[in-house]
């Protein structure tokens, strides 16, 4: 099983629409791929956990890494991990909205590009935070 973690920001092309777009066929193709992970967006931030086969998942990053909806993407972690975070979840969502319950584990002005990366403890926390809270394998901007 094999992980990455990076962030990125959001160009002017990624509305909530593509948003919506982007997390359908994720839902889609992970499923298919045995990918699984969680997609965390605060206006324009992106943090993104993707598990899987290595392979699968840096083909799936180097995809993203070309996709013109992200920008001034940046790895945070990567490598080998025993078991999934997210089994059951093909690519969870969280927005804005998810975060403010869980703003007393972590100030939300840390959810910045490069406060993120800077600082691998704070990102994993962030992305553990989400472990048993409300199902969000079917949230999309806006649900």
């Amino acid at each position: 099983m094999y992980f990455i973690l990076y962030v990125s920001k959001a160009t002017d092309q990624c509305s909530d629409a593509e948003i919506a777009d982007i997390l359908q066929a994720s839902r889609t193709n992970n499923s298919a791929n045995g990918v699984t992970g969680i997609l965390v967006h605060k206006e324009p931030d992106f943090i993104q956990f993707l598990e899987g086969p290595e392979e699968v998942v840096m083909a799936l990053y180097d995809k993203i890494k070309n996709d013109p909806r992200h920008g001034t993407i940046k790895t945070i972690d990567q490598g080998e991990t025993k078991e999934r975070i997210f089994p059951n979840w093909e690519m969870g969502f969280a927005g804005e909205g998810d975060l403010q319950p869980l703003q007393w584990k972590w100030d939300l002005d840390k959810l910045t590009l490069f406060s993120l990366a800077d600082n691998m403890g704070d990102s994993m926390e962030v992305i553990r935070s989400f472990i048993g809270v409300r199902p969000l394998d079917k949230n999309a901007p806006g649900a």
